[in-house]
């Protein structure tokens, strides 16, 4: 991926970009990339890293940052305490650079002093991607909050497309900001607080690209709140890391894992870092806690993990929100990537009465708002590979103008699967109404119409504020069940929908912990033992490789006869057997209710000497 600026003519905008992606942990102490009044030497104060991200970088290209300190007194002196094997630098005027040799996720941790030998340390996760060319979008999906009535400077950022970028303004969201051409948000925030929609647009070579951002408004002493709304995706057995964000209240925050949604492998550390090699492929609801000891905040984040060694990308549509509708003619363009090449488009409403709005096969919205109340409305969209698989997602298209309408439930019907031995969680969305939300289920039947009294739930360790629906994986059993669920707002609006949900059979899993030694001059055989799964087995070796340097091992331990891949039985002929260490990667896979569940594990194994 690249990821290029507007413009690079001035140091100034690469802080303002540096200031704007994701927080860093540790002893960070800025508003997620927004710039107090002031600027840096504060008189009293020590000196702070407010920095809190790096953009990222690409694969062998050139890499340079600014990193950028408040407080104490100047000059400020910069080191590196740990590059995290990227060969990266600083220098005192806090300019990171460096060549990134290979794509993944690094932390590095970086430490400021002043002249008064006061000292700040910050640790942060940079991103090293593949130079992959992708279609023109707006990489910013999280404005940093702002305090009402303060001065307000934050940086956009674009990614993929070809030549420059010209940043434009569509509607400031009644925040009275301003965007210039070359990505630049400025101006005062308004008085009030609240959420405030901006709707901003980026043009290249290649076309345009819209997107809305939602600015918050703090008032001066906010509490604290969790500022981050989106969790990247990861792969299954494969290193993953990203670092959680907060605003308002009195650093240091402490951070807390409530639940990991069934998803083992993953721990969350005080300094709000969540790391880990996912154990299960699938959508959770992952709940954070986060703390700076006088005031807590807890939010729900969905995370998705998708299986190791597919059969390529998942099927997504990356389309994050909607344009507002604040022109005669309707126009938004959507956006998909992984599956199988051609996609093909549908969708509508799910409000009555709703827009009128069409979804052309292609990937776009287009309507006429002259016959359409003021209003939010729920649409939903299904995009399709020519593989036959498929994704759908709900958005709001807001026609400016209206009241607020009353709440609605905007997750579609029916409800993802859940699994047998797999814990259940699913963040509930719903659009309209005023105040807190209040989530509920009313009822869930079995298919004989029996009324079940351990089934989904939004109580704890569920959310009935967040809607976090949960199922303990003890209580699902598989079959086909129908919950009727209720949101209420703050005031008499409600919504009600009874949603079909269906538990399938627990997917297969590798319970076979070990490989037994090989003793000298003997064939080799083990049978591998799984459990759920279908009432039949396909069992592969993936891969068998030297302990020692990675080679790849030919006539190596395998299922086929006098194996046997429908029993699990491995077999190595005692011809083929080298002594030495090997790791042997093994799958099973199982289809139970019509849908495929696969399992992989590596091995150890050890061929003896004579």
């Amino acid at each position: 991926m690249i990821t290029r600026f507007a413009t690079l003519t001035t140091r100034l905008s690469v802080a303002f970009a540096l200031l704007f992606t994701i927080a860093a942990c540790g002893g960070g102490n800025g508003g997620g990339g927004f710039f107090p009044g002031g600027g840096g030497g504060g008189v009293g104060n020590p000196v702070t890293i407010i920095t809190t991200s790096l953009a990222s970088a690409v694969e062998g290209i050139p890499y340079s940052g600014l990193v950028v300190a408040d407080g104490g007194e100047e000059p400020y002196s910069w080191t590196v305490v740990d590059n995290g094997g990227t060969g990266f630098i600083i220098n005192n005027e806090g300019i990171l650079t460096g060549i990134a040799s290979e794509s993944g996720d690094y932390g590095l941790t970086l430490q400021v002093a002043d002249s008064a030998s006061s000292t700040d340390k910050a640790s942060f996760i940079l991103t090293v991607t593949g130079d992959t060319p992708q279609p023109l979008a707006i990489a910013t999906n999280t404005l940093p909050p702002a305090e009402e009535g303060e001065e307000y400077l934050a940086l956009l950022e674009a990614v993929g497309g070809a030549g420059d970028y010209q940043w434009a303004m569509v509607s400031d969201g009644n925040s009275g900001l301003q965007l210039r051409y070359d990505g630049v948000l400025s101006g005062t925030a308004p008085a009030d607080e609240g959420q405030y929609p901006i709707t901003v647009s980026v043009m290249d070579e290649t076309g345009i690209a819209t997107s809305i951002l939602i600015l918050i408004v703090t008032g001066p002493s906010s509490p604290v709140a969790i500022t981050t709304t989106s969790l990247p995706g990861g792969t299954v057995e494969q290193r993953y890391a990203t670092v959680l964000a907060a605003s308002g209240g009195d650093k240091p925050y402490a951070w807390t894992l409530v639940s990991n949604g069934g998803q083992s492998g993953l721990s969350l550390s005080a300094a709000g870092i969540l790391s880990g090699s996912p154990a299960l492929a699938g959508t959770f609801g992952i709940i954070v806690k986060v703390s700076d000891g006088t005031n807590t905040d807890e939010s729900a984040l969905p995370l998705t993990i998708v299986p190791q060694g597919g059969e390529g990308e998942l099927l997504t549509i990356t389309t994050t929100s909607l344009p507002v509708a604040n022109r005669v003619l309707y126009s938004a363009v959507l956006e998909a990537s992984g599956g199988e090449k051609p996609y093909s488009w549908s969708g509508g409403d799910t409000s009555f009465p709703g827009t009128g709005f069409t979804v052309i096969n292609s990937g776009s919205i287009t309507g006429n708002t002259n016959d359409v109340s003021p209003g939010l409305y729920s649409y939903t969209v299904t995009v399709a590979d020519s593989e036959g698989e498929s994704e759908t997602r709900n958005y709001i298209i807001d026609i400016p103008g209206g009241d607020q309408p009353p709440v609605a439930i905007l997750t579609g019907d029916p409800l993802p699967d859940a699994t047998e031995t797999v814990t259940y969680t699913l963040v509930m969305r719903a659009v309209g109404g005023e105040g807190d939300l209040d989530w509920s289920v009313l009822q869930t039947t079995n298919e004989a119409g029996v009324t079940i009294t351990d089934g989904p739930t939004f109580a704890e360790p569920g959310s009935e504020a967040l809607g976090v629906l949960y199922w303990s994986a003890a209580d699902i059993v598989e079959g086909n069940y129908s919950v009727t669920i209720q949101v209420k707002d703050g005031t008499i609006s409600a919504d009600v929908i009874t949603f079909s949900l269906r538990a399938l059979d627990a997917p297969i899993r590798i319970t076979t912990t070990e490989l037994t030694a090989i003793p000298s001059g003997t064939s080799y055989t083990q049978t591998i033992l799984s459990t759920g799964g279908g009432p039949t087995r396909t069992w592969e070796v993936l891969s068998t490789v030297k302990e020692a340097d990675g080679t790849a091992v030919e006539n190596g331990p395998t299922f086929a006869s006098p194996g046997n891949p429908s029993t699990g039985a491995l077999y190595w002929d005692v011809a083929n057997i080298v002594s030495g260490r090997y790791r042997v990667t093994i799958e099973v896979s199982s289809i139970a209710d019509g849908v495929t569940t696969i399992d992989v594990k590596t091995f150890d194994l050890e061929a003896l000497l004579p």
